[in-house]
């Protein structure tokens, strides 16, 4: 092993997912080297999406990803921050993301359940949906089911009901 750093491995049966903590101190090339590694590999395990502002193009970690959804005949990528457009169908974008965290809620929308801040489960035969930027939106009544079973597969670490 080098004199750059130390690895530790700790098998925790109760883990739920890949968890990685760095311990330095301080935030440096070294650190940051180790953090751009660990993405890159996460990005080739799970696609960035290309999405289009304005001009330019830009490759979007699915993280960031709050909802993707069709307005006007386009498809758009809506995170935090602003709203793109996509050029791939809502099928094609299906195939791509990541089965855990994403969740099909209409015909015209897909949703990232860890981006949800809220369901609202008082509605007959529907759900509410309150997003983290604000934004809220319904679940269609055909895919109530399918939201209820990628929340009991733990789609949203905080749903647990």
């Amino acid at each position: 092993m080098s004199d750059l750093l130390d690895i530790k491995l700790i098998i925790d049966k109760d883990c739920k997912k890949l968890n990685v903590v760095i311990t330095n101190n301080e935030r440096n090339d070294d650190v940051e080297g180790v953090i751009s590694a660990i993405q890159e590999y996460a990005n080739k395990k799970i696609p960035m999406i290309p999405a289009y502002f304005k001009d330019s193009m830009v490759m979007l970690p699915q993280r960031q990803i709050c909802r993707i959804f069709i307005i006007n005949r386009r498809v758009v990528v809506e995170t935090a921050q602003r709203t793109y457009e996509v050029k791939k169908n809502l099928r094609e974008l299906e195939e791509m993301l990541d089965k855990d965290r994403f969740v099909r809620i209409s015909q015209s929308e897909i949703l990232n359940l860890r981006k949800v801040k809220s369901f609202d489960f008082s509605a007959a035969g529907t759900i509410g949906v309150e997003l983290e930027n604000g934004e809220s939106t319904w679940v269609a009544r055909r895919r109530v089911r399918d939201v209820k079973q990628a929340l009991a597969r733990g789609g949203n670490d905080e749903y647990k009901g």
